[in-house]
């Protein structure tokens, strides 16, 4: 791959989220020999794994911090999220030395870490190890994998086999290590180099095993061992130019050596197997400062080196620092015969004085300085043999906040607008303001950091506010001088995020991603990229550092070098020009453009004043430096086009393989690659603005002095102003975009059902974190941006490689995650998930931003927008959007594909309907039924008379209209409606609706226009098809043909027949007297009918027989049988008198449900069972009344409500009053204070009632259960009876034992037939010659004679003496009468003898 030759840009991800720390304290026991005072810089570090084929190990780094006796050592992964990977070591009392390195071997990552008195192998399973599963069972980007430390525990940190206590040397007099180095064989042997202020070198060795060997190096002398140490201390007292201040270990081939580098500049090499110096050079030697004496700076020289292709392969950098200057000298240590040859490749003169640290890559040297006043800057140079003077390139690095920022309050108060700002995604972390907030509350204890944004800014509130109201003392201020004193406060408190952060910021150390082209730079409490620029960034931010011969493999640049020149030359005014410009000039052309104002209209109104307020020298300049472009338009049209956002171009011949895509997929898909790629983006979209702004200020004056050539100047008026114009417009509205905040909610199920017709794209992987406010790009690309833009990677030609290094991989696709953003790519995939992911708001000002100048995928847009509106309740504006959107759906790709059913359709207006079709869906979802309304009527406007869906946009306009209670609108939709069928349908739901609503009167008022028929059906169909005891449908009908005149009454009462009949299917008290009623109304209609239509059908019994009848034989045919015809009874043809029949049965059964609801009696299907439960309840009235329609006997009745008087007489029952009401006493004129003597009366008025003239079966029930049941007659009922029939009377007394009562009745019958009472028996005459004859019982009173005589002949004291002698003296009395009587009547009835 080649190098990369532009420059790099700062890139700091999101790290607002606390850190969560696994914590592991060691104690190594060699604590004894640390309790003198040693200061170990703040040093940090790290090591990029070096497998960049997989997905697991490629953008995937460790780094590390030490704070004396604090390691903290954090894996962190591009690719994939990565949990448990944050891990602590506290060494207790021990100072770490900056010395610690990583390696990777088959199963495991070991760190090797040195201390002041202690040596440590910390070891971790290999990423291969925990993702070997993953090429079988595949991976997914979301998901969450373990880090290799998330298992890490003190337990093994404290193996003895992992670590080694060793014991200084015995000339290092009881001083500490102050430096060191570390190394891992091949065998996995750890190899550790330490350093002593005295010059000592101790070598420690730590075999895999554990067991560890410590050697002291010593300088190559031909002096006794004891004399060489004597001279070593003596030297060393005379000069410390031997302390070593930096050292490194390296392998070549099978040898270890160390590299050391002393004060006074002398590199040696030294044996680890020999423990000898073998080497030693000058560092200053063959140079031009070799004779100078250069004094020792304030730093000490650092020793650094690169590993190439091969081990061997291996380049030394030595950093020289002096009082006056510094510099970096490059080496290339060879070993050739066991001799080592130490080259000169390069010195470089450095371009900071204070060096914090530097690192590097087999090509490169990356430097990260730091000045007086604190300022952080990053330089890297080639290092290439070339001599001295190679560039140091600049890093581009972010700006720290400034502590002075002042928000625009303009339209929101201080406090929002300072919120906004401090709150901002990724500006500051939630543990620099919990600190802030602790400080400016002054309280000592520190503020909890693990809150939710929200908690915090409720807490910030509550301080600010706090102080606002301590500052302004209760006392009555102005509006103006309150927000002054907000505007204070709240800085103050911004003041305090700000310091904190900054000295969080504090660099201290470069990490080289070597496999992937970037550098992590590593500071105090934080860390950040360094990406690769693009074209236009480099231009941009380092125009002093651009050529051409760094564009030659631009795809673009490359075309015409000389072009690619002037671009330069162009690119460099505007730097100057942005260095020229004032931040309000800047400020004020933003404002314009979010009032959605032309670019060109406001850059010409800004020019005007700029001309105004400066001299002509500054318009002048700009002019002069355009000079130096040899063809300006060229310039500025190849520069439009770097400022366009191209995809690059598919491969079609390239398909990459399941691994690969598996691999490509991953590809900045964690957490924090998400975030990295968002700000990256972010940083491009800026300098894109900042460009067009800037070439349109350039466009501005050129056209206004005229000073170029007219061709030239004519060309850029007519051809790139326009162009112009839309970049700046579409830069704005990316850089808008990329500022938002998304919003801190998720689409509801319901609203994602809703929009479910637009078949939407699938949104996934929307995660809101309540603990972190992340902006809307990084929301965009966790979900439907990073999964398109790897879908469009895939079509291109990458490998493995190309995907490892960030100016192949990160940019391209960097470029096709702006290519869905940018407002004129075409793709609406930006604007589908913000109303997909309910980010409505930002929709409305997205679309907002484009309307006015956007034409690519304008309906599209309103589209969308329409939708989103829709959910928001806002239906009015969506309909409008909706119909302005149409226009689109056969140019707009997107509505095409989701509305357009056949695209080659016959009418183009069967396209508009289909998507009309749909938007009154969407209004039906969205409950938007006077939209869907009006969409529909918009729809029959322009639609064909043949479209087959003309007919559903009449059935859509009658069902809303019938939804929103318009029944006269829905009435007229119905009846031009040319579908018959859907007609039908359509006034069945206008009749369900207006009888569910109640709305009668109405649906009584429309005419029905033959659909008289079809109405009455669907009445009828509706009717029967409910339940009978709820049915208003039966009554509306009767309602309608009674409204529709006398002719159609017996319709009326077929209509409540036909209701009452299916209501016996019910056994409830409603239902008996709903079927009471429509008895009482058909019985009533058919009243009013003509006689020979006063008739309704009801269904035959289906379980009646069928009738066998004999036709009569033909006249004159006596041989052949007659015929015999069969056939069964399917109706019944009722009059009013059945129907009055079935009336009286109902309601009975009605009365008798209201007095008792625990007796239903519609399972009663006869008459005789109603009545015999009518009786045994008491409703006596009801029952006679049943027996008198049905032809049934009153025996049982009126035996049953004797007993009941009887039983009344025998002992009072207040509880009788319940039956007795029953019998409707009010209307009987029946008084009385007690039961009994009701019951009596009821008994009485009943006899009298139901006695039929001339009968006395009735008095016979009622005198025998009397006399059954022991009791006396009543006078009223002997009196009637009496007058009835006394012969039966006589024989009822006699043949029950009631001789007394007996002789008594048949004493006054004798006397009433002898004229005396004849009035009290119903005789009209007594007996008398001139009277009809009678006759009277003679047998019986003969026989009662006779039994009292036998009475007195069989008790001795003759007790019916009396009786007998009276009876016996009347009745001989009777027949002397008789028998005289009837001689008379025979003498006057013959004829009168000659």
């Amino acid at each position: 791959m080649s190098e990369f030759g532009l420059s790099y840009r700062e890139v700091i991800p999101d790290q607002t989220l606390p850190d969560v720390w696994r914590e592991v304290t060691l104690n190594t026991g060699g604590t004894q020999s640390t309790l003198q005072d040693i200061k170990v810089a703040e040093r940090a570090g790290g090591y990029c794994y070096k497998d960049f084929s997989k997905h697991h190990t490629r953008n995937r780094f460790i780094y590390w911090r030490i704070n004396h006796d604090v390691l903290e050592i954090v894996e962190q992964s591009l690719d994939v999220n990565l949990s448990g990977n944050k891990i602590r070591y506290r060494f207790i009392d021990t100072p770490i030395l900056d010395g610690i390195t990583i390696y990777e071997t088959f199963d495991n990552v070991i760190i090797l870490v040195p201390t002041v008195c202690s040596v440590h192998r910390l070891i971790f399973p290999h990423p291969d190890v925990l993702h070997r599963q993953d090429e079988v069972v595949g991976s997914h980007p979301d998901l969450t994998v373990a880090s290799i430390f998330a298992e890490a525990s003190a337990t093994c940190a404290r193996d003895p086999a992992t670590f080694n206590v060793f014991s200084n040397p015995n000339t290092a007099n009881s001083q500490l290590p102050h430096v060191a180095t570390s190394l891992l064989t091949v065998e996995e042997e750890a190899i550790f180099l330490l350093g002593y202020p005295s010059g000592e070198i101790l070598l420690v060795r730590q075999a895999p095993s554990g067991q560890s060997v410590s050697i002291e190096l010593k300088y190559e002398s031909f002096m006794p061992r004891f004399i060489s140490g004597i001279a070593e201390k003596f030297r060393s007292k005379m000069n410390d130019g031997n302390i070593i201040v930096s050292m490194l270990l390296h392998t070549f081939g099978l040898e270890t050596y160390g590299l050391t580098l002393s004060r006074d500049g002398n590199l040696r090499i030294w044996s680890c197997s020999k423990g000898q110096c073998v080497a030693t050079t000058d560092v200053l030697l063959e140079t031009s400062e070799a004779n100078r004496h250069l004094i020792q700076g304030a730093q000490n020289h650092v020793l650094r080196k690169t590993i190439g292709s091969n081990e061997t392969d291996i380049m030394l950098v030595v950093f020289m620092s002096f009082s006056t200057e510094c510099q970096f000298h490059i080496f290339r240590p060879t070993l050739i015969g066991g001799q080592f040859k130490i080259t000169r490749i390069n010195t470089l003169y450095s371009p900071g004085r204070d060096l914090v640290d530097f690192n590097l890559s087999s090509s490169r040297i990356w430097s990260l300085w730091r000045s007086e006043d604190g300022e952080t800057s990053i330089y890297s140079a080639a290092l290439c043999s070339g001599g001295e003077g190679t560039h140091w390139v600049p890093v581009i690095l972010e700006p720290v906040p400034d502590t002075n920022f002042t928000p625009d309050t303009d339209y929101v108060d201080p406090r929002q607008a300072y919120l906004q700002h401090i709150f901002y995604p990724a500006r500051f972390p939630l543990h620099i303001i919990s600190k802030a907030l602790s400080i400016y509350k002054r309280s000592p204890v520190l503020t909890e950091v693990n809150v939710s944004p929200s908690v915090l800014k409720q807490r910030v509130c509550l301080a600010v506010e706090n102080e606002i109201q301590n500052e302004l003392k209760e006392a009555e201020v102005s509006d103006e001088d309150y927000l002054e004193c907000a505007d204070w406060c709240w800085s103050r408190f911004y003041s305090c995020c700000v310091q904190y952060h900054v000295a969080g910021l504090r660099p201290l150390g470069l990490l080289l991603l070597p496999s992937v082209s970037g550098v992590v730079l590593l500071k105090k409490s934080m860390y950040s990229f360094l990406r690769p620029l693009d074209a236009l960034e480099h231009m941009l931010l380092c125009s002093d550092y651009t050529s051409v011969e760094q564009f030659l493999n631009h795809p673009l640049l490359s075309e015409d070098l000389e072009v690619a020149d002037d671009v330069i030359k162009l690119m460099s005014v505007i730097v100057y020009l942005e260095q020229q410009l004032s931040e309000n000039f800047k400020i004020t052309f933003e404002k314009e453009l979010a009032q959605l104002k032309s670019p060109d209209v406001v850059m010409s109104t800004l020019i005007m004043e700029i001309l105004t307020e400066m001299d002509e020298q500054f318009t002048w300049s700009i002019s002069q430096r355009m000079n130096s472009c040899k063809d300006i338009y060229q310039a500025m049209h190849k520069l439009l086009e770097l400022i366009k956002v191209e995809c690059p171009r598919p491969s079609n011949m390239y398909e990459p393989s399941e691994k690969s895509l598996m691999s490509l997929n991953h590809l900045f898909s964690s957490v924090l690659g998400v975030s990295f790629v968002s700000q990256c983006l972010h940083q491009q979209a800026i300098t894109r603005f900042t460009v067009c702004r800037n070439l349109l200020v350039i466009q501005n004056i050129l056209l206004e002095r005229g000073e170029q050539e007219w061709n030239a100047l004519e060309a850029v008026r007519s051809v790139c102003s326009p162009e112009i114009v839309v970049l700046t417009q579409a830069s704005y509205a990316t850089l808008y975009l990329t500022e938002l905040t998304a919003l801190p909610f998720l689409p509801l199920e319901s609203t994602t059902q809703r929009l479910a017709p637009l078949k939407l794209n699938p949104v996934f992987n929307l995660k809101i974190n309540s603990m972190q406010t992340i902006s809307l790009l990084e929301l965009f690309v966790t979900s439907v941006g990073g999964f398109e833009a790897h879908k469009m990677y895939s079509r291109l030609d990458f490998n493995e490689e190309s995907l490892a290094n960030w100016h192949t991989s990160l940019l391209p696709y960097m470029t096709l995650l702006t290519q869905l953003v940018w407002p004129v790519s075409g793709s609406p995939v930006f604007a589908e998930w913000l109303l997909s992911s309910g980010q409505h708001i930002w929709l409305q000002q997205y679309v907002r931003l484009l309307n006015n100048w956007c034409e690519w995928n304008n309906c599209t847009r309103n589209f969308l927008l329409a939708a989103s509106l829709l959910s928001t309740g806002e239906h009015n504006k969506a309909q409008d959007l909706f119909l302005k959107a149409a226009k689109g759906i056969y140019s707009d790709q997107f509505l095409a594909d989701r509305i357009l059913v056949s695209p080659d359709s016959q009418y183009e207006s069967s396209g508009y309907v289909n998507y009309y079709l749909k938007v009154i869906e969407l209004f039906e979802l969205h409950g938007a039924r006077d939209c869907a309304i009006n969409v529909a009527k918009t729809a029959l406007s322009i639609a064909d008379k043949d479209d087959p869906h003309v007919a559903t946009l009449h059935s859509i306009r009658f069902m809303h209209h019938l939804k929103l209670g318009h029944y006269d609108e829905a009435y007229n939709a119905l009846t031009t409606n040319p579908d018959i069928e859907r007609k039908k349908d359509n006034l069945r739901d206008l009749v369900k609706t207006l009888l569910d609503n109640r709305q009668l009167d109405k649906l009584m008022s429309f005419p029905y226009s033959g659909l008289e028929e079809l109405f009455i059906g669907i009445i009828f169909t509706r009717a029967r098809a409910t339940d009978t005891v709820d049915n208003i449908y039966y009554d509306f009908l009767y309602s309608y043909h009674i409204k529709r005149g006398t002719g159609f009454l017996r319709l009326a009462a077929s209509v409540m027949y036909e209701q009452a009949f299916r209501l016996l299917q019910h056994n409830t008290v409603d239902a008996l007297e709903k079927q009471v009623k429509c008895f009482l109304a058909s019985v009533n209609a058919l009243s009013l009918c003509d006689k020979k239509f006063a008739w309704v059908v009801r269904p035959a019994d289906p379980d009646e027989k069928e009738v066998e009848v004999r036709l009569p034989r033909l006249a004159g045919n006596t041989e052949e049988e007659s015929d015999v015809i069969t056939f069964k009874k399917h109706v019944e043809v009722l009059g009013v008198d059945d129907i009055k029949k079935e009336l009286e049965l109902a309601s009975a059964r009605l009365r008798l449900a209201r007095f008792d609801a625990r007796i239903l009696a519609n399972h009663l299907t006869t008459p005789a069972e109603l009545v015999g439960l009518l009786t045994s309840v008491g409703i006596f009235k009801y029952a006679l009344t049943l027996c008198s329609s049905f032809k049934l006997s009153y025996s049982f009745i009126f035996d049953t409500l004797t007993k009941q008087c009887l039983y009344l007489s025998e002992m009072e029952d207040p509880n009788a009053w319940n039956w007795l009401i029953e019998n409707d006493l009010h209307d009987l004129s029946i008084v009385g204070n007690c039961p009994s003597v009701v019951a009596w009366n009821l008994l009485q008025v009943f006899v009298e009632e139901y006695e039929e003239e001339n009968m006395s079966e009735i008095h016979k029930v009622v005198c025998q259960k009397i006399i059954n049941s022991s009791g006396f007659i009543p006078h009223w009922l002997l009196a009637s009876y009496k007058k009835r029939n006394p012969a039966e009377l006589l024989r009822i007394l006699y043949f029950s034992g009631r001789l007394e009562d007996a002789v008594a009745l048949a004493g006054e019958y004798i006397q009433a037939a002898l004229g005396h009472g004849k009035e009290h028996f119903g005789f009209k005459h007594c007996l008398v010659p001139t009277a009809p004859s009678f006759c009277l019982p003679l047998n019986v009173i003969d026989a009662l004679i006779y039994e009292l005589e036998l009475q007195n002949e069989a008790n001795s004291e003759k007790p019916f003496e009396k009786e007998h002698e009276y009876l016996k003296d009347l009745f001989v009395k009777y027949l002397e009468t008789s028998g005289r009587i009837s001689n008379e009547m025979c003498r006057m009835k013959m004829p009168t003898l000659p």
